[in-house]
């Protein structure tokens, strides 16, 4: 059975498609609706027209008119069409034609006429009038070239470009030479294309800048003193640059989308008087630099999504940017000293720098920005940042806060977070980054807080840079941070160092301050391990007056100990608990010139392993410690790779050392010199450690 119904199957299927070839084998019926030839005849010239489906294409010398053409048309066999063509006399139009079957099928098709335009091969020149009236006369639309228009020095007698009406294109660059003493540009505007540059030089006359055709350029380049406005309806595209430097009254860019480099300036007392700037339909662009305009109040990017930079210099009057849809800077957008009170770009996503610098600022709404390369604000918080997750670097001079600096609790990841306040009268009570990992938190002239509030962990660097001037900078009290990165501080004119609660350095320890370190109090309370260098460089703390310093925690140090500190009062140097240091052990003991003095004792009792060389010395190339008459300090030391001892005027015994001593290898890992006693390594060999 199932045989036989797919035989039946392939039966019916050949009864249709003979039905089927019989039906389309008649020359007639009716079901055909196509102009199948068009022409139009102006004179004795014929056109035939190109059909491509439903389009209908006559092509068409310039400046020739087809008013009162005659038209000429092939249809399908009993086939209508309307309106009649016999009818119209306006060919230079578009029209669009109904052709209706005999069976009442119907297709639509457009006419449109093209025009060949005529081109000129290679380079033009036209330096004088007669130049430009003569090159006119050709009807020439295109130039395979460059084109420059008058001489680039001395008199020039061109007065008109009218005679270049027909013009349209330019291959390469155009340029108008700034001897021409044309003051319009009528002749130009059926322009709509210039490949690469077109240039407008010092132009004396030239107040109105008007290309009503021109749609794209490579780069437009108009540098002149004169003109007030600039007026380019239909320009869409200018894919390299686009250089204003005018002193402008009024810019018309209605149309332009895309651009890579934007640059709007004039001189700093030109007497602009542009009120605003306004591109409706920029969508793209690369950097954007608008300078001294000081009468713009307002720019306007209604359709801008993606751009490079802005930068806005000299805009004094600048009190609102207008843009809506902005959602990438992949540039900087830089404001300095606007009249901006309020700035906020509600669909940013992504910035790769902001850099605010204005004194009237006082808001900044930024909540769909997720992610930044750096922010740099004065005067400001990160209040407005509210989606703000992870940004590179952050730079906050002198925010104004209620005492207090807060973060978003969104911002999870930064890179270097620098805090600095510039005014003496400025008081931060404290600084929250409690839940952020940041690599490097760096404190900086007057921005020292009472309190610095983080995590127990912190994975990152503390960076304390106080002022060099001003008195009564105190480190500041540590809330968390139990384990840290690293901590550097150059500690200028701080009255205070107490760091507490710092257990651990997993990287670097390092104060270092040149000759602005003058604390009262030093102390390093809970430090118990660096994991590399341990540095203490104060040369000059005139002002300490304590008899002791002592780490009283520190164990272990996992690069080098270097210690130099200069004072007036420290007498002894203790590490009670320190056990061992992984790299070179470097000492300065002081010594004694305009009221300082060296240490008396140095005291290591549980200093066991030394890594790499263990040097003692005055830390001055010209002066002595007078103090120092031991290294009994040192007697628990069992291993060290070399050790040097100077300038110590009354060390007379080397005893402290004896154990120490037997972990050299040869003679070259033992010197001495400037000291009362200056034993030789045969000396220690013999047992002569003192100075009888």
């Amino acid at each position: 059975m199932r045989h036989k119904f797919i035989l039946l199957l392939l039966a019916t299927a050949s009864v249709f498609a003979s039905c089927k070839e019989e039906t389309f084998d008649d020359p007639f019926n009716g079901f055909d609706s196509y102009i199948t030839a068009f022409s139009l005849q102006q004179g004795e010239t014929v056109f035939h027209a190109a059909i491509s489906g439903d389009l209908i294409t006559v092509t068409a010398p310039e400046g020739l008119s087809l008013s009162n053409a005659k038209a000429t048309v092939k249809l399908s066999e009993n086939a209508t069409i309307y309106p009649d063509p016999s009818k119209i006399t306006d060919w230079e139009s578009e029209h669009i034609f109904v052709v209706t079957a005999y069976n009442s099928g119907q297709i639509k098709y457009k006419y449109t006429i093209e025009r060949n335009g005529i081109a000129h091969d290679g380079t033009v020149i036209l330096e004088t009038q007669a130049d430009v009236d003569a090159f006119g006369q050709q009807g020439i639309t295109f130039i395979d070239g460059n084109l420059t228009i008058g001489r680039a020095t001395g008199t020039d007698s061109i007065t008109s470009l009218a005679p270049l009406a027909s013009l349209k294109e330019v291959a390469y660059s155009l340029t108008v030479q700034p001897t021409c003493a044309i003051t319009g540009l009528e002749g130009l505007e059926s322009l709509e294309r210039v490949g690469n540059v077109l240039k407008f030089g010092e132009l004396k006359y030239l107040e109105i800048l008007s290309l009503p055709a021109l749609k794209t350029a490579g780069t437009l380049d108009v540098q002149n003193t004169v003109t007030i406005i600039i007026e380019l309806p239909e320009l869409t595209r200018v894919p390299k640059l686009i250089n204003l430097y005018c002193p402008l009254y009024q810019l018309q860019l209605p149309r332009l989308e895309y651009t890579e480099t934007l640059t709007l300036s004039t001189r700093n007392n030109s007497g602009a008087s542009l009120a605003k700037i306004s591109l409706p339909a920029l969508e793209e662009v690369g950097n954007m630099s608008f300078g001294y305009f000081k009468s713009v109040a307002k720019i306007e990017f209604p359709a801008l999504k993606k751009s490079g930079g802005l930068m806005c210099t000299q805009m004094t009057l600048l009190s609102f940017i207008y843009a809506p849809v902005w959602e990438e800077i992949m540039g900087e957008i830089r404001l300095i000293s606007t009249s901006m009170v309020e700035f906020g770009l509600p669909e940013l996503k992504y910035a790769k720098s902001i850099y605010l610098d204005s004194p009237g600022l006082k808001i900044v709404e930024f909540p769909k920005l997720t992610q930044a390369g750096s922010i740099n604000m004065y005067n400001l918080t990160m209040d407005g940042f509210t989606a703000l997750q992870t940004v590179e670097s952050i730079s906050l001079s002198s925010p104004k806060t209620d005492g207090i600096l807060k973060f978003p609790a969104s911002i999870k990841n930064i890179g270097n977070l620098s805090i600095g306040i510039y005014v003496t009268s400025y008081t931060l009570q404290e600084i929250n980054v409690k839940g952020i990992n940041i690599n490097n938190l760096q404190i900086q002239q007057y921005a020292m807080p009472a309190k610095l509030v983080g995590d127990d962990v912190f994975h990152g660097t503390l960076s304390f840079n106080p002022t060099s001037s001003g008195n009564n900078v105190k480190f500041p009290q540590l809330e968390g941070f139990s384990e840290i990165d690293s901590l550097y501080m150059t500690p200028n004119n701080m009255d205070t160092i107490h760091i507490a609660g710092i257990r651990k350095v997993n990287k670097g320890f390092r104060i270092q301050s040149g000759y602005y370190g003058y604390p009262t109090l030093f102390k390093i309370s809970d430090l118990e391990e660096t994991g590399g260098d341990f540095i203490i460089n104060l040369p000059s703390m005139t002002k300490f007056d304590t008899e002791t310093i002592s780490f009283d925690k520190l164990k272990s140090v996992g690069g080098n100990f270097i210690f130099t500190v200069g004072t007036k009062g420290a007498k002894n140097l203790t590490l009670p608990e320190l056990t061992n240091i992984a790299g070179d052990f470097n000492l300065s003991s002081g010594y004694d010139n305009a009221g300082f003095r060296g240490f008396e004792s140095l005291d290591f009792p549980k200093l066991t392993d030394i890594g790499g060389k263990l040097t003692v010395h005055s830390g001055n190339t010209n002066q002595n410690n007078s103090q120092l008459k031991n290294l009994n300090g040192f007697s628990a030391l069992r291993n060290v790779k070399a050790i040097e001892i100077t300038r110590q005027a009354e060390l007379v015994s080397y005893e402290g050392l004896k154990e120490a001593f037997k972990s050299l290898a040869s003679p070259d890992d033992w010197k001495t010199g400037n000291n009362a006693y200056n034993p030789s390594y045969e000396d220690l060999q013999a047992d002569k450690w003192n100075n009888d």
